[in-house]
């Protein structure tokens, strides 16, 4: 989407996590707008992207070319998972009935809608994926790079094989780094890395979340100054894992546009 007037001085890319595709920043599960739309209408032009074997992108025949067989979540898998729920056995179709982490912002009563957007993905394509959204970075030439939780290495990695064409990098909830061995090549590349609530309530999270810090830590060693921010300190609260479409989605795009602008990447 190339929106006119243009005032970001480069392209944000938008790529979604796992079982997911781009519809993530699309719209929200309960009718409200999606990052996209912000971004567009902020004077960004902006690539949303479907991942290898994702969505629009398409699949191909395995064993023959994907390894594996694909993986498919149920319903009560991304409410027990993205800190929507209060883990195992939250979930309920009855909305009145789905024990909701108190002070949830995510719009739970459009959570079956939500579900309608979750994919088949397969845990052995990374390899492509990373090739395909290299590509993807060569042919847009400089960009922003906007990944949310599986494709946290992805746009690390990325940004590490292409620390010449990724003017920034916008980790949300990343569930992993890159690769420590190349902490060097994003020394130059200015980070912002957020995370949303409930993390320290979740069984999976904090050790997700330690992990990603580490690998922060290396960069900093290495000479980056990669940032992280945690919602709930800026008084931004009750965001899940889906925090590009909870209920104050926009607050939350807000502090990502306002860090690019101090990056020098608007006018």
């Amino acid at each position: 989407f190339i929106p006119h007037p243009q005032r970001g001085k480069f392209p944000i890319l938008l790529w979604h996590g796992g079982g997911l595709t781009g519809v993530t920043y699309e719209t929200t599960p309960d009718g409200r707008e999606g990052w996209l739309n912000y971004f567009v209408k902020a004077g960004w032009s902006t690539y949303n992207s479907d991942a290898v074997e994702r969505g629009r992108s398409g699949w191909a025949m395995y064993p023959d070319i994907f390894k594996g067989e694909p993986l498919f979540l149920t319903k009560e898998n991304p409410f027990e998972r993205f800190r929507i729920g209060q883990g195992s056995g939250s979930y309920n179709k009855d909305v009145t009935k789905m024990k909701v982490l108190p002070g949830s912002r995510f719009p739970v009563e459009g959570y079956d809608q939500f579900t309608r957007q979750i994919v088949p993905r397969w845990t052995t394509t990374d390899e492509p994926t990373l090739a395909a959204y290299t590509d993807l970075v060569d042919k847009v030439g400089p960009c922003v790079v906007v990944f949310h939780s599986q494709a946290g290495q992805f746009g690390f990695k990325v940004a590490q094989n292409r620390p010449d064409k990724v003017k920034a990098l916008v980790a949300i909830e990343p569930s992993t780094g890159g690769d420590p061995s190349k902490a060097a090549a994003l020394k130059g590349i200015p980070t912002l890395v957020v995370f949303g609530d409930f993390i320290e309530q979740d069984s999976r999270w904090p050790k997700i979340r330690e992990n990603v810090i580490n690998f922060l830590e290396v960069v900093k060693s290495a000479g980056g100054k990669p940032e992280v921010v945690d919602l709930p300190k800026l008084g931004i609260k009750g965001n899940s894992h889906m925090l590009m479409m909870d209920k104050n989605n926009l607050d939350v795009a807000n502090v990502v546009q306002a860090w690019l602008v101090k990056q020098g990447l608007y006018q």
